[in-house]
């Protein structure tokens, strides 16, 4: 009952070891040829229709990894669903705060339009035409405004991504190849690696979040100039320190060992790479000048919106004023929003295990926005990648291995 049709399950079960019985019978008696040419054919379809009823029962009865788990949760994509929830929640949005003033100076204006119209029998309006042709030129700016602040937030997004397989790929390189060459330039070499991500996230927000105590370990005050550059500085010493190790006869002098650790480098060339992206992505925003004249342009095409709408809507022509204008501030505010992509976590998280479904559910609870409402999480992302780090750093290969690397990396 527990999984659906029993009998079904019973019957395809009972079939399936019938015929595998018959194979097995037929590959113990091979002079039997009429025999073994009957069952051979059945047995491989049956044997792989068993193969997959075994997998699909082995999904249901295996409970759900919480980490894999949490990238599917509900609450992580927006559902078409959820559309009576969004529009009850409008007064709760951020953008909504952002452009409250604004939009508000237009229902001010939309309204003393009206009043002048009823009080004084001043009506102001405006032919269509010239609003309706500047409509185009208006909406193609927003969109290539817009356009240009998501390709800003996807390059960070792509950045971050290749950083977490870097670091993956760094980590398992010193699981399999530096532990052969000595167990604790192996784990000072992890553990810098684990520092990389949280020095990464506190750049890329430009300090809005504190530093993690083991960054503040790993190096001296004097270089915290550019901490995730001097973490990058502090890689290559290890890994040219296990050089002159394997150098000096240590181990066996292998071409294997020496290729690997020039792999290892190019890795660390790799996260240099990453570091200078979102430096370039920090340092290089949209030009003024373009966001000024779209500011500009919206803005005098929604002042005029009163002198358009004030014959067709009469005294509807404040609230219509105000839903277009709140529609398109709100196009260029999330515009703005998404520029810088790099943001801080908006809960807390101190250590690496800090991300789990639980916190989740209580940074939902809180009915705070989501972490990747308005850019990359990048405090969120650093504490999965060091979490991962850990947990490959972990690995059993042989437990007097994983002793003296444990001892290494957290003594």
């Amino acid at each position: 009952e527990k999984f659906g049709d029993t009998s079904a399950d019973l019957i395809t079960m009972a079939r399936t070891r019938a015929v595998l019985a018959l194979a097995l019978a037929a590959s113990l008696a091979p002079s039997c040829d009429a025999f073994a040419m009957a069952a051979r054919p059945l047995a491989r379809p049956m044997a792989r229709a068993q193969t997959t009823h075994a997998r699909s029962l082995k999904t249901m009865i295996m409970p759900v990894d919480p980490l894999r788990k949490q990238a599917v949760l509900r609450d992580n994509r927006y559902r078409s669903d959820d559309w009576l929830a969004n529009l009850l929640t409008i007064p709760q949005s951020r953008v909504l705060r952002r452009i409250a003033f604004h939009l508000v100076t237009n229902v001010l204006w939309a309204v003393a339009v009206l009043a002048l119209s009823l009080k004084k029998g001043i009506a102001l309006t405006l032919p269509p035409l010239p609003h309706t042709i500047l409509g185009g030129f208006l909406s193609l700016l927003l969109v290539f405004r817009t356009n240009s602040a998501y390709a800003r937030f996807w390059e960070g997004r792509i950045i971050w991504g290749g950083i977490m397989n870097t670091c993956r790929n760094l980590a398992q390189y010193a699981v399999t190849h530096l532990r052969r060459v000595d167990m604790e330039i192996a784990g000072k070499f992890i553990k810098l690696l684990a520092c990389f991500p949280h020095a990464l996230a506190h750049r890329c927000v430009s300090g809005r979040i504190p530093h993690e105590d083991r960054v503040k370990a790993a190096l001296p005050a004097p270089q915290w100039a550019n901490i995730p550059s001097n973490v990058l500085l502090e890689l290559r010493e290890v890994v040219r320190q296990a050089a002159e190790k394997h150098g000096q006869g240590s181990l066996q002098d292998t071409l294997d060992t020496r290729l690997q650790l020039k792999e290892v480098t190019n890795r660390v060339d790799d996260l240099v790479d990453g570091l200078g992206k979102c430096e370039r992505i920090l340092r290089s925003p949209i030009p003024l000048s373009y966001s000024r004249h779209t500011s500009r342009f919206l803005s005098v095409w929604c002042a005029g919106l009163p002198l358009i709408l004030l014959g067709p809507l009469g005294n509807w022509m404040p609230a219509a004023v105000a839903v277009i204008c709140w529609a398109l501030f709100s196009i260029e505010e999330i515009g703005h929003l998404i520029e810088m992509p790099f943001v801080p976590s908006l809960y807390p998280i101190s250590d690496s295990t800090g991300v789990t479904p639980e916190r989740l559910e209580m940074e939902r609870q809180r009915k705070q926005p989501h972490p990747y409402s308005y850019g990359v999480p990048v405090e969120v992302m650093a504490s999965v990648i060091c979490a991962e780090v850990e947990d490959i750093a972990s690995t059993d290969y042989g437990s007097e291995t994983k002793n003296t690397l444990s001892t290494s990396f957290y003594g």
